[in-house]
């Protein structure tokens, strides 16, 4: 299979970026010109968690119809509004959703993100700097829950049930879990519990060829 933005083949295979997948699941309910899905996208938060602006939007559709996952169906013009032509899913996209879908579930993958490389690195500051930098994150998690949170209740206020919320409710718990660690390591900090000192691997290479290149 042939790449498409954001992702190429992996093995075994076909990694697809959350904004491809989404429209796949989009026009898997029914065909779309690309202003509605991006409307369709915001209106269900679904940029809560994708990057979307209407350039990478654009990319990504034309990257999904050069591998005959969508199609385009008809062309609709509204007044003095520039044409805009409507796609829909094919045969081999459902397909590719499906699978998709099901190996992201089964598979955890490796991530790179940020907070990580600043646990990293924390050690650079001093121990009172770090707990105070860490007691902000805490209390920016809390209200991003919150936000999230209001959303959930609103969405489920309109009818949605909780199996088409369920990658909010994963968020919300996944923000509040990473709130109490960091709290709990603002504690062991102050408490002198967490010793501030990294300390030296002695047989580097032995370690490596322990573990491999790398971790997963």
């Amino acid at each position: 299979m042939s790449e498409i933005h954001g992702a190429g083949v992996s093995e075994p295979s076909v990694e697809i970026s959350p904004l491809a997948l989404s429209i796949l699941q989009l026009l898997n309910e029914h065909p779309m010109h690309p202003y509605e899905l991006a409307s369709t996208m915001r209106e269900r938060h679904m940029d809560e968690f994708i990057r979307l602006n209407f350039g990478s939007l654009y990319h990504t559709v034309e990257a999904l119809e050069r591998n005959g996952w969508i199609v385009s169906a008809e062309r609709e013009k509204e007044g003095r509004r520039p044409e805009r032509t409507i796609y829909q899913l094919t045969p081999s996209g459902n397909e590719m959703l499906i699978g998709v879908i099901g190996e992201i579930l089964a598979r955890p993958r490796r991530e790179y993100p940020h907070f990580t490389a600043g646990l990293m690195f924390m050690h650079h500051l001093k121990p009172e700097q770090a707990a105070d930098r860490l007691r902000a994150r805490a209390a920016a998690l809390a209200e991003w829950s919150a936000k999230l949170s209001r959303i959930l209740a609103d969405l489920q206020s309109h009818g949605l049930k909780r199996l088409a919320l369920i990658e909010l409710e994963h968020k919300i718990a996944m923000l509040e879990a990473e709130r109490k660690w960091a709290l709990e390591i603002v504690e062991e900090i102050e408490d002198g519990r967490l010793e501030w000192g990294t300390g030296k691997v002695h047989d580097l290479e032995g370690l490596r060829r322990r573990h491999g290149s790398g971790t997963h």
